[in-house]
């Protein structure tokens, strides 16, 4: 592991060091004299084993930026409360687990209101006393990203009347604690006109009606929402949404994308659909789609994917043996629905987010289906985990390419990461 004395040997040639990055450095303890370098701009403690930061961290008086996602950290001392020039504060992390609470962030001590710079809050984990620190946020005018974990219902309520006033705000995550409770957002009239990224993770009896008339919107992320309506005949509204992800999110039997609806949309997942049946997407829909990724399903699966003549990408999880048969080069019966495609990726789970890989017509895919082969060891896997990441600049969902040394790739179900 790296000493902590290598921040503490830094002399004084390096006192006017602005940026300082130990992304993925083998770190477990930042050492108290990180404080003497009080003209950093930039710290990023990211991917490391970092605990806690030490008290003296509140002498950083012209830090910006403070990135420590996926580090260990649970909460952050109350001294970040004099970095009053601090923008950007990013602590979010995620397990592999694909649940409801997957996401995970730090708790943060009351008094977050004074840091009147923040551009970026994420991710801020609520808890027991969090509701006076969901208050504060409405000091924060400058946000424009603010993502929230562990979120009750009640807490979810009362931070809609917030959010209205945060004018300059581009995206906003909410997640809620638990499936036993339902987000209630329709209590938010106005929301802020430049949202261009909403994930929402967490029960809705509705989509809320305010949803609709985000022209902004680029990215938009539902999870768990278990709804009962087809989402899409409110959605195609959305007239420069870019980037859909519905995850759990409709219980119900049939998607229908109509002609002419979702004119700029370049990816669509529909993952663990469990009831759907059918994806009926006319001429017209989706002339921009370029990845599509669905899966797994209950049911076998009847989809129009010959009308999406732009795609580049198609990847199924886990779909049953039956519907990957049909779309085989050699006699498959929908074959012509997915011939133009250039890249076909069939996903098989292993444990947890490791998933095995087969392209289309290659001989491990149809042994596997044939039941001739029951091991992965001469399958050509690589890492593919999607997710979507927040620019300062610019909104970006993209699926990050990996290569692995070992036989998995890694799947994530969060939208946010």
């Amino acid at each position: 592991m790296m000493r902590k004395y290598f921040v503490v040997n830094l002399d004084e040639r390096f006192k006017f060091l602005e940026l300082l990055d130990f992304e993925n450095a083998p770190l477990d303890d930042l050492p108290k004299e990180i404080g003497k370098f009080s003209f950093l701009k930039y710290l990023s403690l990211r991917n490391t084993k970092v605990k806690k930061l030490p008290k003296s961290v509140g002498r950083l008086i012209n830090l910006q930026t403070l990135d420590v996602r996926n580090t260990l950290m649970q909460e952050l001392p109350i001294q970040i409360q004099k970095l009053r020039k601090l923008r950007h504060l990013m602590a979010s992390a995620r397990n592999n687990q694909g649940n409801l609470d997957s996401v995970h962030g730090v708790q943060i001590k009351e008094g977050i209101g004074c840091l009147e710079n923040l551009q970026t809050l994420m991710t801020v984990e609520a808890h027991h006393s969090a509701l006076v620190v969901i208050e504060e946020l409405e000091k924060l005018r400058q946000l424009r990203c603010l993502s929230i974990s562990k979120l009750t219902a009640d807490m979810a309520s009362t931070l809609c009347s917030f959010i209205e006033k945060m004018n300059l705000l581009e995206s906003l995550s909410l997640y809620l604690s638990t499936d036993r409770e339902t987000f209630d957002l329709e209590s938010i009239s106005s929301p802020p006109p430049l949202l261009r990224r909403l994930v929402l993770k967490g029960r809705l009896e509705k989509l809320p009606d305010w949803i609709l008339g985000l022209q902004n919107l680029s990215i938009l992320g539902l999870s768990f929402s278990k709804l009962a309506v087809d989402p899409l005949k409110a959605l195609q509204c959305l007239p420069n949404l870019k980037f859909l992800w519905l995850h759990r999110a409709y219980e119900g039997e049939q998607l229908h994308f109509e002609g002419v609806s979702f004119q700029k949309l370049k990816q669509l997942v529909l993952t663990e659909l469990h009831y759907l049946r059918m994806v009926r997407i006319e001429r017209g829909a989706l002339p921009m789609l370029e990845e599509l990724r669905v899966g797994p399903c209950q049911n076998d699966l009847s989809f129009d994917i010959q009308n999406l003549k732009n795609l580049q990408l198609l990847e199924f999880y886990d779909m049953s043996d039956e519907f990957v048969l049909r779309l085989q080069p050699e006699g498959g019966s929908d074959y012509w629905k997915v011939k133009h495609v250039p890249s076909i990726v069939f996903r098989y789970q292993i444990s947890g987010s490791r998933y095995a890989s087969y392209k289309l017509g290659e001989p491990d895919l149809l042994d596997r289906l044939k039941r001739l082969v029951r091991t992965t060891s001469n399958v050509e896997l690589y890492g593919r985990q999607l997710s979507f990441f927040y620019n300062d600049d610019e909104e970006v969902a993209r699926a990050s390419n990996a290569e692995w040394s070992d036989q998995y790739s890694n799947f994530t179900d969060d939208v946010e990461y």
